[in-house]
């Protein structure tokens, strides 16, 4: 019978299969779980004894529910036949999610007993979605930009919204907008816009420049050189570190904001907008006897009999309560309810989108927008038809930076910030790209207000359930919201939004094309000449959607301009303007009468509100003057800061009166003539008449003969130029290659003595070396670090010389210095080991199967949390496990998360996948904030896990004696403290050591850690020279070949995950008992998965070996910077005379920028004269740079971000420098690491040829 069942059930069509799935998840869910306790999970409970937290079952049973509508909306798009009712569904999709995100939210309530309210405000939704949206475009449009072009996603894309940010604040610190931007008298209620424009302006064209220089100077050289994306896109990481490290050692950690003026946070400039409520009441809904319950919606109680108004109240009940309320009327049921948005929040959006759809048109409409969409096509292609593809690359890199050099600059109106914030703002913006299609801007644009309003919506919902259900920190988990919706899009739309609209447009373009076309001309006529021909419809008519698009893009455009000169010129200074703040005042008419007094319409000098304590708050008089030369200074500078004003005020009103004037032009007129022309158009299509038609011709033929004259003389001035410069180039080239020919003469005989010298000694070295071995040493001349030997001998060098680096580390003296050196080098060796176990989960997965993972610190994190939660005691909200079992478990948990991430990421991309898993990462990270099941410790309400045991402590300070409550030892601390006990390992081994304290802990887990690298390491070597190894690469050079020769790729895969999951979560474990105790920023990417892919790249892919020496590297370098840190604070510290040379340099580069400029811009000379194009963009580059320092970075930008304006480098960010260098040049300078994959090179047969 059961067999039968299973036959019809495997009948059925997918679709029906998977619906029927769904719906025997959603009953097993709601109805028999979370409201009656009779749910799978429910039953596996009570098998276990209850062992389940109830939690945990219904936390499940509500992911369980959800899950359930994903798989409708599944079905939705791969199983229902294209037309109009698939159409609508997937497009009301988002809304099925939400009722079945709420009716299971309600189920859960019921079932708990308790109930949850909370309020939807339609506006303030909308309007947090507009500005949640486009703070993340503005830098996934950068994103966007880059990976269609360019091919790589850029993490330091991020870094160039955080310099649009400091841009702003640095023109605001200029000498020459301070007067108007820094004035406590300047909130009039009257807006100034003149600084805000000039700063966009600047932001999105320096910024620009400044995605140029990183252009030229990093991924330059890797396109030259044919470097793979995920090379540069590493990179990126690198070029994310030193420019974040730049931007703190320069402005410091404090946080700023940027205010263009006084008035534009001012709270009453704001719009107050009408908007609709939704009350929801979930959960339990019926009243008790003595209760009742007052509704947000109103009744008709009685007349007004003066009026005849009918008389509201609001409804009581004493029953029960409604489970939703619509409703647009305050708490007196006649004041229409309204939202305020401020109007700086406003802007954002405002300039965001604008700036992107400009982009849109720009990349369709222009022929630089068709070369760039050429080049993203086929680079070689479009080489080959005459397109500078160097020059589309540059221009991508000058768009991409600048539009989020100006997105980070309007963002900068919104919040206090610092250099740390607009990284926050990057993984979202990741997540956008892969939901809209990485490379599509359509997509992009989409992908945002999905984002957004899941960011917006999420916000109320969870704050609103959170109390009821225990959860009061729910509402930071909005952050994490959108990680999870794309990881739930993607299992639906593998390859994003963007990808599923190109396939609708294809696909509607071919029924297009089947389609019998008799539509008749005129109809098209019609429409050109009636006002839709504004909109281009006509030709939409006639299949001509671009030609439609032009049209309407010109009449929106036209329309938003006009709208917004309108609130230009009643919020600004424009002649005849009146904003709030004037229509309010009894004497002023305009708002220039509010700032001067007077209703003349002049502004004077004497109208500035500048006073001497403005300046004197801001700037000192210089030290070195005399008391009647400092106040003379004071007079002076006050007397030109009255003048700048004056002219800023100048300038600011001629500004906004062309804005205003112009749009009062374009409005009527512009739309006018568009009509005139689209009713030309229609004149023409109607009349069918030859001379109709010719006349059209006529008249397209001489404005195209117009433009191909002014292009045949531009080209032949252009011609003329390169022509000379060509035979300046020649004449310069031949000059050089001579010089350079004299020299290499000069230096022949000395350079082939060394040569000689230096071959014959490595001969010699090989022969010892290898042995007298002929094939050995053939294998080692040739291949190097790529040979078996070469590369374990480069090994071997490299860790003796990290090792006399760690032994050299330096500790400061004092009477223990043997017990701190011990537990120096032991913390040394246990970080190591977390880092090499990391590396290799990382080289397992990325560098074996291909699979590029930036989750590896969710697997480690599972790792951790699982250890630390079943180990801590009962009584501190923990399970009590022995350790061992737990870690058991831990890794059996992550490598079972692994086997599973494989099937639903299966038909992911390689970019797409590495997004998944590091939104898996966040998404534990923000959990193990706000989540109460993860909280294990002494305290049970704070963040964190804590007061778990750690292995062999109790064994290691006690010896055979045990430790607990029931002891006379509380502790292993106690076992440690009691001098009377001497048989212990800690003391054994502290008396080898000559300690004279017993050994710190950290030296029996440096043990245990080594022991466990060294184990995985052996296990890893024969998995990987096993067949089931050579799989693996042959997975990761060409999956298709790979299937064909019968292999199953998915399985395989699955097993890559599993065992590198499995590996990761042992790092996680040992990691919890390094820490003893861990909260949420341990998992912060910047501080584990980015060093973790530092130390897989620096040491060298597919080669174990390598993820050792990176690793060593990576966590040395941190040991050792961190000593320079301490030693910046005290000349007793080791390595305060080197901290205090690097401070000394800093200060030095920030004072003498001018100085600095010239050096570089000798560099560039030279670079010029010697044809070193690397000189030349060196040099060109610093010198840009340093000469804009020395313009803008004043004295009193140096005020503002440092203490009492004394220049001091902090180390800690000279470190965070120097580690994104060394990811740099690695990358750039040695792409395959210091010890290269290890290629299998089967040996010749006897006869065959010697050479290779």
């Amino acid at each position: 019978m059961l067999h039968e069942a299973r036959k019809q059930f495997s009948d059925l069509p997918r679709g029906t299969q998977r619906l029927v799935i769904a719906a025997v998840l959603f009953i097993d869910a709601n109805y028999l779980g979370t409201l009656n306790g009779l749910g799978f999970l429910n039953i596996l409970d009570k098998a276990l004894g209850g062992g389940l937290p109830n939690d945990m079952v219904w936390l499940l049973q509500l992911v369980e529910s959800i899950a359930a509508g994903f798989v409708v909306v599944k079905v939705l798009f791969d199983d229902v036949p294209s037309g109009i009712p698939r159409t609508a569904a997937i497009l009301l999709s988002p809304f099925f999610m939400v009722a079945v995100t709420f009716f299971s939210l309600d189920i859960l309530l019921q079932g708990l007993g308790e109930d949850a309210s909370f309020t939807l405000d339609l506006v303030s939704i909308s309007t947090g979605t507009l500005t949640w949206s486009s703070t993340y475009l503005a830098i996934a449009i950068g994103l966007t930009l880059t990976y269609k072009v360019q091919r790589y996603g850029n993490f330091a894309q991020s870094e160039l919204f955080m310099i649009g940010m400091y841009l702003s604040m640095i023109m605001i610190w200029t000498d020459y907008f301070f007067p108007m931007s820094n004035l406590s008298t300047t909130k009039d209620g009257v807006l100034t816009w003149s600084v805000l424009l000039f700063t966009l302006v600047a932001a999105f064209v320096l910024t620009g420049i400044a995605g140029i220089i990183i252009d030229r100077l990093v991924y330059k050289g890797f396109r030259k050189t044919n470097t793979s994306p995920q090379v540069m896109m590493i990179a990126s990481l690198g070029v994310a570190l030193i420019l974040r490290a730049l931007t703190y050692l320069r402005f410091g950690a404090s946080r700023n904001m940027f205010e263009p003026e006084g008035d534009w946070r001012m709270p009453n400039l704001r719009w107050e907008i009408p908007t609709t409520k939704l009350r929801f009441n979930l959960g339990e809904r019926t009243l008790e006897d003595d209760r009742t319950y007052t509704h947000f919606n109103c009744e008709q109680t009685g007349i007004d009999e003066a009026t005849g108004e009918p008389i509201l109240s609001r409804i009581v009940s004493d029953t029960s309560k409604p489970a939703l309320e619509l409703y647009d009327t305050t708490t007196d049921c006649v004041t229409q309810a309204t939202t305020n948005y401020a109007y700086y929040k406003g802007a954002v959006p405002v300039v965001i989108f604008s700036a992107v759809l400009l982009l849109l048109l720009l990349l369709n409409k222009t022929r630089l927008g068709r070369r760039m969409r050429a080049v993203a096509d086929n680079p070689e292609l479009a080489a080959s038809s005459g397109i500078n593809v160097e020059r589309v690359h540059l221009t991508s890199a000058f768009l991409s930076a600048g539009l989020s050099g100006m997105g980070g600059a309007i963002f900068a109106l919104t919040l206090r910030f610092n250099p740390e914030t607009a990284f926050t703002l990057l993984l979202p913006s990741f997540a956008i790209i892969v939901l809209g299609t990485i490379g599509s801007v359509p997509g992009a644009i989409v992908g945002s207000l999905i984002v957004g309003f899941v960011r917006a919506l999420s916000s109320p919902v969870l704050i609103g359930i959170g109390m009821p259900l225990g959860r009061s920190n729910y509402s930071a988990l909005d952050g994490v919201m959108p990680y999870i919706f794309l990881v739930a899009i993607l299992m639906i739309m593998p390859e994003g939004i963007g990808d599923a609209y190109e396939k609708w447009k294809i696909e509607r373009l071919r029924k297009r094309k089947e389609e019998d076309s008799d539509k008749t001309q005129k109809i098209a006529a019609a429409l050109a000449i009636m006002p839709t021909g504004i909109f281009g419809l006509h030709h939409w008519w006639s299949n001509r959607t671009h030609r439609m698009q032009s049209f309407s893009a010109a009449v929106i455009a036209a329309y938003v301009f006009h709208r917004l000169s309108d609130f230009v010129g009643r919020n600004s200074f424009a002649d005849g303007a009146c904003a709030d703040s004037c229509a309010s005042s009894e004497f002023s008419e305009t708002n220039l009468a509010v700032l001067t007094g007077r209703n003349d319409g002049t502004l004077l000098l004497e109208d500035s509100p500048l006073t001497q304590e403005d300046l004197l708050g801001q700037r000192s008089p210089p030290s070195e003057l005399s008391p009647f030369e400092a106040e003379q200074w004071v007079v002076d500078t006050v007397a030109s800061m009255h003048e700048s004003w004056f002219n800023m005020m100048n300038f600011e009103i001629g500004l906004v009166n062309f804005i205003v004037d112009a749009g009062d032009l374009i409005w009527p007129n512009a739309i006018f003539a568009l009509w005139v022309y689209s009713i030309y158009e229609g004149i023409g299509i109607l009349s069918e008449s030859e001379s109709g038609n010719k006349h059209i011709q006529n008249a397209s033929k001489k404005l195209q003969s117009l433009r191909s004259s002014f292009s045949e003389s531009i080209s032949s001035i252009k011609l003329q130029i390169l022509s000379k410069w060509s035979e300046f180039d020649r004449s310069h080239t031949i000059v050089v290659n001579r010089v350079t020919e004299q020299l290499r003469g000069a230096s022949a005989a000395s350079r082939e003595k060394i040569s000689s010298a230096t071959s014959s000694a490595s001969s010699n070295v090989l022969s010892v070396i290898t042995r007298g071995s002929p094939g050995s040493k053939r294998k080692l001349e040739m291949y190097g670090r790529e040979s078996p030997m070469g590369s374990w001998i480069f090994f071997t060098v490299i860790m003796a010389i990290l090792l006399l680096f760690l032994l050299w580390l330096p500790i400061a003296e004092s009477d223990d210095f043997r017990w701190k050196k011990v537990l120096q080098v032991s913390n040394v060796l246990v970080s190591l080991a977390i880092f090499i176990l990391m590396a290799f989960s990382l080289n397992l997965h990325t560098g074996y199967t291909g699979m590029v993972n930036f989750g590896v610190i969710f697997f480690v994190g599972i790792g951790t949390i699982t250890v630390g939660i079943l180990t801590a005691p009962q009584e501190l909200h923990g399970y009590g496990w022995g350790i061992l079992p737990a870690t058991i478990m831990g890794v059996a948990l992550a490598a079972f998360l692994g086997w599973a991430l494989a099937y639903p990421t299966a038909r992911l991309r390689t970019d797409y996948f590495a997004i998944v898993t590091i939104s898996l990462g966040e998404i534990v990270r923000v959990l193990l904030a706000g989540e109460p099941l993860l909280r294990v410790g002494a305290v049970g309400s704070a963040i964190g896990i804590s007061a778990y045991p750690l292995p062999l402590e109790n064994w290691w300070f006690c010896g055979s004696e045990k430790s607990g409550p029931d002891s006379q030892w509380a502790s292993p601390d106690a076992c440690r403290d009691d001098t009377s006990l001497i048989d212990t390992p800690a003391n054994q081994v502290a008396e080898l050591l000559n300690l004279g304290e017993p050994a710190p802990y950290l030296f029996i887990l440096m043990i245990i850690s080594l022991i466990v690298v060294a184990v995985v390491w052996k296990l890893l070597s024969n998995l990987l020279s096993s067949p089931w190894g050579r799989v693996l690469k042959a997975i990761r050079e060409d999956e298709e070949v790979a299937q064909h020769h019968g292999h199953n790729i998915l399985t395989h895969k699955a097993a890559s995950l599993a065992l590198g999951a499995a590996i990761a979560a042992l790092a996680g474990a040992i990691w919890a008992w390094k820490l003893t105790g861990f909260e949420p920023t341990f998992m912060s990417p910047a501080r584990s998965t980015f060093l973790v892919w530092a130390a897989f790249i620096i040491g060298g892919t597919s080669n174990n070996r390598g993820m050792v020496v990176g690793a060593f590297i990576i966590v040395l370098m941190e040991f050792v910077f961190n000593v320079l840190v301490a030693g910046q604070g005290s000349p007793d510290l080791p390595l305060h005379t080197t901290a205090s040379r690097i401070d000394s340099l800093f200060e030095w580069t920030f004072t003498n920028q001018w100085e600095a400029a010239k050096i570089f811009a000798t560099v560039m000379v030279v670079g010029l004269v010697v044809r070193s194009e690397r000189l030349l963009d060196i040099g060109a580059s610093g010198a840009a740079i340093f000469a804009f320092g020395a313009i803008a970075l004043g004295e009193r930008s140096i005020e503002e971000s440092f203490f009492s304006g004394v220049v001091s480098a902090d180390m800690l960010y000279v470190k965070l420098m120097l580690i994104g260098c060394l990811m740099l040049f690695s990358l750039k300078f040695n792409s395959k690491g210091l010890l290269p994959e290890v290629p299998v090179r089967p040996e010749r047969p006897s006869g065959g040829a010697t050479s290779e």
